[in-house]
């Protein structure tokens, strides 16, 4: 019972429209008073009810003396009313889309505007992670190089393979079981060179240059994300990183 009224609820429908339907389907034929007490809501709920699933036909009355009965209709009507939201909501996102492409160059002059060369910005969290990266890979960085064990591949399996298609690892990273295998599922998307570092070198706050941008990124134990754009800063650490790197 409790299910049926949650799929009834999915449809906009109230928490009491859907008892009444689910009600009615159990009595078939009935009084606005059965319907109550089948349903163990007030009479003057179930009417407001019942106004609502006439008027998305799912609900008809008919009178028998002077008693108005109702009648529950076919519940596969279901299916195409899903359908019909499906539509709508396709409708929605393409206007949306629309409107975005419409206002875009407005929001991006009056971003750009105020936005500062050099940025300092602090992400958290998942959806701060995911944010950042879909900024940052507008610039189309070829390279993903600095001190780090993958963890990314891991925290974002699904992501991993469309954010950095195209993009070359170049990792100084501590050997370990668990990195070899986020070092294996990566390899199925990337590009990828290692050189290692003695054990314990281990370090759990990772930094990366990914583009014109210096990330310093904590997965642990919750995901932090230090975002720094300087052409100072990243000219000095891309600087040090190719000359530890190219060091023999």
């Amino acid at each position: 019972m409790v299910e049926l009224n949650y799929l009834i609820k999915k449809f906009e429908f109230s928490p009491t429209a859907a008892k009444v339907y689910i009600a009615l389907l159990d009595l078939g034929k009935s009084s606005a008073d059965s319907i109550a007490k089948k349903a163990g809501t007030y009479k003057a709920n179930v009417y407001q009810a019942l106004d609502k699933l006439i008027e998305e036909g799912f609900v008809t009355y008919i009178f028998e003396g002077n008693k108005k009965c109702y009648i529950p209709t076919n519940p596969e009507k279901l299916e195409a009313l899903a359908e019909e939201f499906k539509q709508k909501k396709i409708q929605y996102y393409e206007e949306l889309k629309q409107e975005i492409n419409k206002s875009m160059p407005e929001l991006l002059s009056k971003y750009k505007s105020k936005r500062e060369k050099n940025l300092f910005e602090i992400y958290h969290g998942k959806k701060g992670y995911r944010s950042m990266i879909l900024d940052i890979i507008r610039e189309k960085p070829r390279y993903w190089k600095g001190f780090g064990n993958l963890q990314v591949q891991e925290a974002f399996p699904y992501d991993f393979p469309k954010w950095f298609k195209g993009v070359k690892f170049k990792l100084f990273s501590t050997k370990s079981q668990q990195f070899l295998n986020r070092l294996k599922a990566a390899k199925k998307h990337i590009s990828v060179e290692i050189k290692y570092l003695p054990e314990e070198l281990y370090m759990p706050i990772v930094w990366i240059l990914f583009g014109e941008n210096l990330l310093i990124l904590v997965y642990e134990p919750e995901i932090i994300a230090l975002r720094i754009k300087s052409e100072q800063v990243v000219n000095t650490f891309s600087n040090q990183f190719d000359y530890l790197w190219n060091k023999e």
